[in-house]
């Protein structure tokens, strides 16, 4: 090997094991500053927010974080204005109340944990492997688990330690201790918590209300599609933001809301169809 391989490989090593390091000692002030309710921001030590600061020409390169925002987790299209950067911060937690709540989390759930995450779903008894793959859930890195017995406290700090999604649902009842050891947890991990109406507060507040149904004619039919209403506060937002979506959708379960329909368009024939005049029959 070169000497100027030699010198570069040397460089990599000493970077990883400073980082490596700070790591740990990072790690260690987290478990403390929690006893005391404290945050630490894990962000300036995240590999993939670094990037290469050359003091000099014959110095090695610092590691410089590009941004105190952390890593950032997308989010449904639809509802991106609803948030900060129209995306979520990993290790941050989302509080959903209202209509379609279970709807709602599913959606963020799987734009969250994308192709490589696994996501945890606690407190939905009734969601089923087919409803997961409905919503579009990898069942192969799905954990549904049960929230019964004794055992509770302990695995939803499993979860909120070892995967990149944990979904809360409405059935689980949790106490305002819990809430706030697994959010600490949580954010320790850097794992995304979603949670139905929890005991305590968290970094995004959603609120829904249903605006109309459609698919139910005059005394005919059946419920199709929903018109929402959905608010978000806190972290990072001024008062509060709105937006319009419609559920379920064919293609995927949310969509933004059409405009709403004049009554000159409702009354255009459909493309495609030409009107005919009468013909007079002969004789």
């Amino acid at each position: 090997m070169s000497m100027p391989l030699q010198l570069a490989a040397a460089e990599t090593e000493d970077r990883d094991d400073r980082l490596a390091r700070a790591r740990a000692a990072l790690g260690a002030a987290e478990r403390s500053a929690a006893r005391w309710g404290g945050r630490i921001d894990r962000t300036a030590l995240r590999g993939g927010s670094l990037r290469p600061v050359e003091s000099g020409p014959d110095s090695a390169p610092d590691l410089e974080p590009e941004d105190g925002l952390g890593t950032r987790l997308p989010v449904p299209g639809p509802l991106s204005s609803l948030f900060p950067r129209g995306s979520l911060r990993e290790g941050s937690s989302v509080a959903i109340e209202g209509a379609a709540s279970t709807s709602l989390l599913l959606s963020l759930a799987v734009a969250a944990a994308g192709e490589d995450s696994w996501c945890a779903v606690a407190g939905m008894p009734d969601l089923g492997l087919r409803s997961a793959l409905d919503a579009g859930l990898d069942p192969c890195r799905l954990a549904l688990a049960p929230t019964h017995g004794e055992q509770r406290p302990q695995v939803l700090s499993a979860l909120a330690d070892g995967v990149g999604v944990l979904v809360l649902g409405p059935d689980l009842d949790l106490t305002p201790a819990l809430w706030r050891s697994l959010l600490s947890r949580a954010r320790t991990a850097d794992t995304l918590v979603l949670a139905a109406a929890p005991p305590g507060r968290a970094d995004i507040a959603l609120r829904s209300t249903t605006h109309a149904w459609t698919g139910l004619g005059t005394g005919s039919g059946r419920l199709r599609r929903r018109r929402l209403a959905v608010t978000s506060s806190g972290r990072g937002i001024a008062g509060h933001r709105e937006v319009e979506v419609l559920l379920p959708q064919a293609s995927g379960m949310i969509a933004q809301a059409p405009q709403e329909r004049t009554s000159s368009a409702e009354t255009t024939a459909p493309a495609g169809i030409r009107l005919l005049q009468s013909v007079p029959r002969a004789g």
